[in-house]
């Protein structure tokens, strides 16, 4: 055999072994936040990188999590949860939003975006969140971009949904940058999850209106 069809039949075995994900153009995943939701026309896009970003104490993050969770469970849907500072709280969900949670505790921002590479490759997950909250910004200006770039290349091949959780601004090259920029105070707290998230208020810092309209159809 020829070294050309050596190298074809080589490339055949891999694509049968290791099969590629279908890129699911037009599918958004509901986040249980309506403004989130609204922003990105109908929910996280699928085979993309949406990062929503914590701008100020007590602006919401923590709700987002909660609701994607909660309505993740409700569909029946298999999330991973990357938390790069080991600071997710599972008390502060249902215990039955966590029977469908895969969660990767990390010690380091290197462990988490390994671990992210190796998760939206499986393909067993409608949603793949990395938690970078808690994790000082000068940590994670450090990483070099060519870090997220190969994320960003992994990604457009893949079938989930992934959600970049931030303290600040951070993603290169990002589709969606969403900013959650308001403080709630004590009054908060006497609130459910449900109705505190239909308070959050989001910043549409990359990304438009006009092309979340477009895919919602």
């Amino acid at each position: 055999m020829s070294p050309l069809a050596t190298m074809a039949a080589l490339r055949s075995l891999v694509a049968a072994r290791f099969p590629q994900k279908t890129r699911r153009q037009g599918v958004h995943m509901p986040t249980g936040v309506p403004a989130i939701d609204e922003a990105l026309g109908d929910g996280l896009p699928a085979s993309q990188l949406t990062e929503v970003v914590s701008a100020a104490p007590s602006s919401g993050g923590q709700v987002v999590l909660s609701r994607l969770l909660e309505t993740t469970r409700t569909a029946r849907q298999r999330v991973a949860l990357i938390d790069a500072a080991d600071g997710f709280a599972p008390h502060a969900v249902s215990p039955d939003a966590l029977r469908h949670l895969v969660w990767v505790r990390c010690r380091t921002f290197a462990d988490a975006l390994a671990s992210s590479d190796v998760l939206v490759r499986d393909g067993n997950y409608a949603a793949v969140i990395i938690d970078l909250r808690g994790i000082a910004e000068k940590a994670l200006r450090m990483q070099p971009g060519t870090t997220w770039h190969r994320l960003h290349r992994v990604i457009e091949h893949a079938a989930p949904a992934v959600l970049v959780l931030t303290p600040c601004p951070l993603v290169p090259a990002v589709s969606w940058r969403l900013v959650l920029s308001t403080s709630h105070g004590l009054a908060a707290r006497r609130m459910s999850q449900e109705q505190l998230a239909a308070t959050l208020t989001v910043e549409i810092a990359r990304g438009h209106v006009s092309d979340a309209m477009e895919r919602a159809g």
